[in-house]
């Protein structure tokens, strides 16, 4: 067995496949996760005003008051559950919006939100996703504004406090 780990590229490939079935495949042991999952695939740039008239109104309010940023690009998908909202933002065109701008978006998502009558007392988390990752975050609490790689993880006391294991 040894013979096979004298080529440095086979091992490292071979070390690399391990570390990634180890770590990539892992079951998810908090259901929290998967609603946040879920809830990111149903983004749509053309929000339904009758089942998610809040993504109508960031939309409309987001596409006035942003500039220099291609909104038909971007993507909404909310959620309301009692004091709280959860927006969930997807920019398609990640590459063609510079990172300042993408935390110009997402405080033009709160800003639009704490400005409104019917919102301003509501807990506010946002979540803005690129194609691949998710980009920053904000919750009543803190913010992870990277702009490339933010926490998701802060984004799931919108679900419940504590971890939801699976029932066996």
């Amino acid at each position: 067995m040894t013979h096979i780990f004298k080529n440095n590229k086979f091992s490292q490939l071979f070390f690399l496949l391990v570390f990634f079935l180890l770590f990539a495949c892992k079951k998810e042991d908090d259901v929290r996760k998967i609603r946040l999952k879920v809830d990111q695939k149903k983004v749509t740039s053309n929000p339904n005003e009758e089942s998610d008239v809040i993504s109508c109104f960031i939309k409309e309010s987001v596409n006035r008051s942003l500039k220099g940023i291609d909104t038909n690009k971007l993507k909404y998908y909310t959620v309301e559950r009692n004091d709280t909202i959860l927006v969930i933002a997807k920019v398609t065109d990640i590459m063609g919006i510079q990172k300042s701008s993408r935390k110009k978006m997402l405080f033009a998502i709160n800003d639009c939100l704490i400005s409104s009558e019917r919102y301003y007392m509501k807990k506010i988390y946002i979540d803005v996703e690129g194609n691949f990752s998710t980009l920053l975050v904000k919750t009543p609490m803190r913010y992870d504004l990277d702009g490339r790689f933010a926490d998701e993880d802060l984004l799931l006391p919108f679900y419940g406090k504590s971890k939801i294991p699976f029932k066996k």
